[in-house]
């Protein structure tokens, strides 16, 4: 015998719609029936115009008062939508405000907690518009030996791409403008024009590369300090790739990764 799946509970749990604003008055054992002490959101209409959308731990008193207060000319028929408590009432009726933009409110809505993605979106438009860019103005990649050791005694690169954590990235490569306790082989050093970093989980991609000013030795340690000539640039993003894992400096052509989609096309 097949159980049956327990159905979730919803936000809304009940809703009224286009009741005119009269039976406020005429029937209130009747509106008192059905919202008070109730909370969840409401709309003002004027005919089939949305005017005004609120929020109410008590939905028959806030309709009440809105039968005299400067909304009271303004709307003659109204919506009700009955929700399972006030935890993300707020929100809900910012949501509404926000999409609709009613007449009557002042004020739009605001989330608490929710991140603004036009900053990021529109970045990713002007990373797309430079890839295609370099698509359409540069000359192919260049062609490497895939053995990267044979790729570094020919000589096949001017990079170096180093892994970084997220909060390293940020304060010291972007912050600082240099990236520090890095193990480089003294011979390859001399070949180095440009340092990019590869931020781990969870970003797993390259976004940002460097023009190298210096590289000077690390704190006695046989390691070595990379300084930028300017802030950090960006690039790609170069997303992970599974055939590819940064644990460790890895070389490249600058002339590869300005054209690269992933890590296996830059590296």
């Amino acid at each position: 015998m097949k159980q049956k799946r327990r159905s979730k509970a919803g936000l809304v749990i009940e809703h009224l719609e286009g009741i005119a604003r009269s039976a406020i008055r005429r029937y209130p054992d009747i509106i008192t029936e059905f919202a008070k002490g109730r909370s969840g959101v409401y709309a003002l209409y004027k005919g089939k115009d949305l005017y005004y959308v609120g929020l109410a731990k008590n939905l028959r008193s806030r309709l009440r008062g809105h039968l005299r207060d400067r909304h009271a000319e303004a709307w003659d028929r109204f919506n009700i939508y009955l929700t399972q408590g006030d935890e993300h009432l707020k929100e809900l009726e910012s949501l509404v405000l926000r999409i609709a933009s009613p007449k009557g409110n002042r004020v739009a809505g605001k989330f608490a907690e929710s991140s603004d993605l036009f900053g990021i979106f529109r970045q990713r438009i002007i990373d797309s518009q430079k890839r295609e860019l370099v698509d359409i103005t540069l000359p192919d990649a260049p062609r490497v030996l895939k053995d990267t050791s044979l790729r570094r005694k020919r000589g096949e690169y001017d990079t170096i791409v180093c892994p970084a954590h997220r909060e390293g990235f940020e304060k010291v490569f972007l912050g600082k403008n240099c990236w520090y306790a890095i193990r480089i082989s003294k011979n390859v050093i001399p070949r180095l024009r440009y340092i990019a970093v590869y931020v781990t989980s969870p970003i797993n991609q390259i976004s940002h590369y460097g023009r190298i000013k210096a590289i000077k030795p690390w704190r006695n340690s046989g390691k070595y300090i990379v300084w930028m000539r300017e802030k950090a640039r960006r690039i790609g993003p170069i997303e992970f790739s599974p055939k590819v894992h940064i644990q460790a400096p890895r070389f490249a052509l600058m002339a590869r990764l300005q054209r690269a989609r992933t890590l296996a096309d830059a590296l």
